[in-house]
């Protein structure tokens, strides 16, 4: 007999099902003629002429659109939302001639490319890490609007967790952040479009990515060394969040997706809607989404304080000349969720209350010199958050307290020039970056005084084809900071100023000496700017459930790191591995000091502190692909990092453990099913007063259909968890003293995408 949490995921799917059935005939509704003045998708294979061999990794780009992809391992490609009407392709593969000709779409059968062997060369493909966009080794990892949407989630921590050398930093599901080798918070920097959000989420756990993982229609990370272009806060790698919200292509006419999602484990359920509208030199887009989602259920029942209700809207301008492309984008915010904060009193609750509005902005100039072109991006955002206590009184009425207050403006506009070869150099790019930002803080318990700061940098990055097998990269910023405190009520006397300058750089080399083997090497010099909250916070930080202390001597993060990768594939194999070591002097830890604070009302925090001590970290990623059949494909990978204070030896806080992914994929082009076992080692390897976790075990199951030849309706199914797995990630900064391992339980969740 079912148990009553299977009977009301079962009843929760059947309402969501229902839901979705409805909108499938509400799409295929959509007149025949609207469709084809459209989008539609565009699939094919790209095989060797000489055995017929698949070709995995190879650049497949549509030049006109400006938009570009790599094959899989059995040598597929696909483009989704392609405009109708005669488009260029382009395939080009290190060892191979370029393949270029023309497809009229909608295209209704998948196009077989056979490419002819030529002598080794290195090839574009479109990368956040490169502002040329080459083939040398980043290590990188991009996922199209497909992946994303078999990967669907409440916030961008989950949607990549588990992936290569990525991690999870929770307090719930909507603040989860990816981690990355290790590297947590502001080591971390999250873009959008290129540029930095204007939020606030590197600076705490309880603070979200105020971006909605629906809008992204493709996410690139950067690990390692290439990160340090993008400056400080990025010395861990980047995260960057690509969006439509400035068309960048189109067809006259009318097009747009909706999309729609629903999950069992929290009763969740989101929307979004996208529609541009075009002429011939001009479009226009809007989009509009929505998620709702209840408490997180565990096998040890609901975790108080995770709910979840956002609204997002957004409307963009886009205009081409001649010599001119520009557009302009405003999206407006408004997120609540929820705390885990004092799960052990029902009477008592804690929430978040954002609302931002962000305006971003691009230009580009064809200028047809020794300068090709010249763009400006431009982004500026107000945030207003609120962290809120809710206390139930005898006579029934709420009364709520502001108990910490943000409110920050910031701007940020970054200015590149792309220029010729000249001399032994390639195709490289100049820039300048500025950043301009206020944060207020207050409430009852403004832990940190506020911050005025102004950054101001100059980078270059350039790239030396030395033979025709071996390419030469290097890029070099120069960065300073003027930081300026801003008195508030707990701190009304402060007034530190404080200037910081630092040079970054990096140089790669990449050789392909076959055209089955790729050997990658970099070492850069990268930085980080403290925090005000390292440096001055004293005082309870409400939304975190800590007490927190800072330290005023804290110095700028000199970070010296290495990163080596190989790649070796054949028709049916596919081997990376990549290794890591990074050095980093007054390295900012954030950990337990086994003391505690009492509050006037009688709470008791416990107390963390930031101190800083020279600090490794080393590890790395392994994976292999393998194409059993033409439909059937195995993966697994493995990825492991170790951070030590160099001084004792001691662990640093909160480093992932071990783990281990295998997953299996039927595709047979119009259906797939896949299942993927997680398999995470005990992390006992622990600071001191930092507790231990144990390892565990996960089973998920996945399932999709495309429901036409041209990709316009998918819909996905998945179960986490499929055993309901009682475990607890070691990177949660939830309180298991009174709850136990308040992870989430079974999951069944449905996502529908239909584009028209």
């Amino acid at each position: 007999m079912f148990s009553e949490q299977t009977q009301r995921d079962v009843s929760m799917m059947r309402h969501v099902t229902a839901l979705f059935a409805l909108m499938l005939v509400l799409g295929t509704a959509v007149p025949a003629a609207a469709q084809t003045a459209g989008t539609s998708s565009l699939e094919g294979q790209v095989l060797s002429e000489e055995d017929n061999a698949p070709l995995p990794g190879a650049t497949v780009l549509l030049p006109d659109l400006d938009r570009g992809t790599t094959t899989d391992e059995s040598g597929a490609f696909t483009f989704t939302d392609v405009p109708a009407g005669l488009q260029s392709l382009e395939v080009r593969f290190v060892g191979f001639e370029t393949y270029r000709t023309d497809v009229e779409m909608p295209h209704e059968t998948p196009v077989v490319i056979r490419l002819t062997e030529e002598e080794v060369t290195f090839d574009d493909v479109i990368v956040t890490g490169s502002p040329v966009g080459t083939t040398i080794y980043q290590s990188a990892q991009a996922f199209n609007v497909e992946a994303l949407q078999e990967r669907s989630a409440s916030s961008f921590g989950e949607m990549l967790d588990g992936e290569p050398g990525i991690a999870m930093r929770s307090f719930g599901p909507a603040p989860a952040r990816p981690v990355i080798r290790g590297f947590d918070g502001d080591r971390v920097l999250i873009l959008e479009n290129g540029l930095r959000m204007g939020d606030i989420s590197s600076t705490a756990p309880d603070h979200n990515i105020t971006l909605d993982p629906m809008a992204a229609e493709r996410v690139e990370i950067i690990r390692g060394p290439s990160s340090l272009l993008h400056g400080s806060s990025a010395i861990g790698g980047v995260v960057n969040l690509l969006t439509s919200d400035i068309p960048r292509n189109w067809t006259p006419g009318t097009s747009g997706t909706i999309t729609m999602e629903g999950a069992s484990m929290n009763n969740a359920l989101s929307g979004l809607t996208r529609v541009q509208h075009a002429g011939d030199t001009w479009a226009t887009t809007a989009r509009l989404s929505y998620r709702d989602a209840d408490d997180v259920r565990t096998p040890n029942g609901l975790l108080p304080g995770t709910a979840i209700s956002n609204l997002e809207g957004q409307a963009g301008f886009a205009y081409e000349g001649a010599a001119l492309s520009s557009g302009l984008s405003f999206s407006a915010i408004d997120h609540t969720f929820g705390l885990p904060e004092g799960i052990d009193d029902s009477d008592e609750s804690a929430e978040i209350r954002m609302d931002q509005q962000r305006i971003q902005g691009e230009a580009t100039w064809k200028l047809n010199q020794f300068v090709k072109d010249a763009t400006l991006q431009f982004q500026g955002a107000r945030l207003f958050q609120q962290e809120v206590e809710s206390e139930i009184e005898l006579d029934g009425s709420i009364n709520e307290d502001v108990e910490l207050e943000y409110l920050r403006y910031s701007g940020n506009a970054t200015l590149t020039l792309r220029h010729r070869p000249v001399g032994i150099l390639d195709e490289g790019a100049l820039g300048a970056d500025v950043y301009l930002g206020t944060t207020d803080l207050g409430g009852d318990d403004a832990f940190s005084p506020g911050i005025s700061q102004e950054t101001v940098a100059l980078f270059t990055f350039q790239e030396v084809p030395l033979t025709q097998t071996t390419r030469l990269q290097f890029g070099v910023r120069a960065e300073t900071q003027s930081a300026r405190t801003r008195p508030n009520d707990d701190f009304p006397d402060i007034d530190e100023h404080v200037q910081s300058r630092a040079l970054s750089g990096s140089i790669g080399l990449n050789v392909r000496p076959t055209t089955n083997v790729e050997i990658g090497a970099q070492v850069a010099r990268a930085h980080r700017f403290p925090l005000v909250e390292e440096r001055f916070a004293d005082g309870v930080h409400f939304g975190a459930s800590l007490y927190e202390e800072g330290d005023p001597t804290l110095g700028t993060e000199i970070g010296l790191g290495t990163d080596l990768f190989m790649r070796w594939s054949n028709d049916r194999i596919r081997l990376d591995l990549a290794g890591f070591y990074t050095r980093i002097d007054d390295f900012i830890a954030f950990g337990p000091t086994g003391e505690t604070f009492e509050d006037t009302q009688g709470r008791v925090w416990d107390v963390f502190r930031y101190r800083a001590a020279d600090a490794r970290l080393v590890g790395g990623e392994a994976q292999v692909h393998t194409r059993l059949t033409e439909a059937l494909s195995l993966e697994g990978h493995l990825d492991y990092v170790r951070g030590s204070r160099i001084d004792s030896g001691n662990p640093l806080p909160t480093m992932p453990p071990l783990r281990g992914t295998l997953r299996a994929r039927y595709d047979t082009g119009r259906w797939w099913v896949g299942s993927r076992l997680r398999m995470v080692d005990t992390q006992d390897r622990v600071a001191p007063d930092e507790l231990p976790t144990d390892g565990y075990t996960l089973v998920d199951a996945q399932a999709g259909l495309r429901l036409d030849a041209n990709g316009l309706h998918r819909i996905t199914l998945r179960v986490d968890n499929v055993t309901d797995a009682l475990y607890r990630d070691h990177l949660s900064r939830i309180d298991r003293s009174e709850f136990g391992f308040p992870m989430p339980g079974r999951n069944m969740s449905v996502s529908y995408r239909y584009a028209f």
